[in-house]
């Protein structure tokens, strides 16, 4: 059976309860004590065979409940980790998204003269669909200048697949015509088939179909659609080229 706790433990106990409660401060000990929980559960345990106070008891109960609330706050505290997600553990899923048939890829280029973007209306298409393609080209010089390029215009396209053996290169016709551009001019340049080949190719038969269809239709497969702004001086001289590029998937 339990005695009584000392005289020194009870007044030890009850400037505890009163610091906790009043003050909220932890005494430290001396290393001949038992520790501050060990004296509440004593306390408690005591009270079941000795005329302990109402007062000292309740001052006991709220000692333990501070502890309890003190300990709920400092979890609530620590950072909670990142949702693992579909990922891995930590790893920000959204900043990596999947490609899905809805994206619209995009390519930019430029020099000292020349800004040329190039779209796609989407990522994904099913083999024989149109295939839309968007291209700006944007004079970015801040003076008025003279260019010389074909009389189709600056900007040619070329078709690469990345995957198969479908090439079409560029071609365009060779004279020199002069363009006038002044600052922040823009034109929408439409996209046409360029390139070429013999009747003894073994794929003359396709680029046949390919080159009278006029909306641009691929095959299943992977593909680099490249748009090329091909200018040069006044005077008909060296050519100087800005590209940029997009890839989509025929499926």
């Amino acid at each position: 059976m339990t005695g009584h706790p000392s005289r020194n433990a009870d007044r030890d106990l009850d400037v505890w309860v009163q610091e906790v409660t009043e003050d909220w401060r932890m005494p430290r000990l001396r290393p001949d004590q038992l520790s501050w929980q060990a004296r509440v559960d004593r306390s408690g345990s005591t009270a079941r065979f000795a005329g302990v106070s109402a007062a000292r008891v309740v001052g006991a109960m709220a000692a333990a409940a501070v502890v309890a609330l003190a300990s709920v706050m400092l979890v609530s505290s620590l950072p909670i980790a990142p949702d693992p997600g579909t990922g891995g553990r930590g790893t920000d899923v959204a900043a990596s998204p999947s490609p899905t048939g809805r994206t619209a890829p995009q390519g930019e280029g430029s020099d000292a003269l020349f800004s040329l973007s190039i779209q796609a209306d989407r990522g994904h298409y099913a083999a024989d669909a149109p295939i839309e393609i968007d291209t700006t080209l944007r004079y970015i010089g801040d003076a008025r200048t003279t260019v010389t390029s074909s009389g189709a215009g600056l900007v040619v396209f070329g078709i690469e697949q990345l995957d198969g053996p479908v090439d079409t290169g560029w071609a365009r016709n060779d004279d020199c015509v002069r363009y006038v551009y002044r600052p922040g001019d823009t034109e929408s340049v439409e996209f046409q088939k360029s390139g070429g080949y013999s009747n003894d190719d073994g794929m003359a038969a396709f680029w046949r179909t390919f080159f009278a269809e006029p909306e641009l239709r691929l095959p299943a497969g992977k593909y680099r659609i490249t748009a090329s702004a091909v200018y040069g001086a006044p005077e008909c001289g060296d050519e100087q080229v800005v590209e940029a590029s997009v890839v989509i998937v025929v499926e």
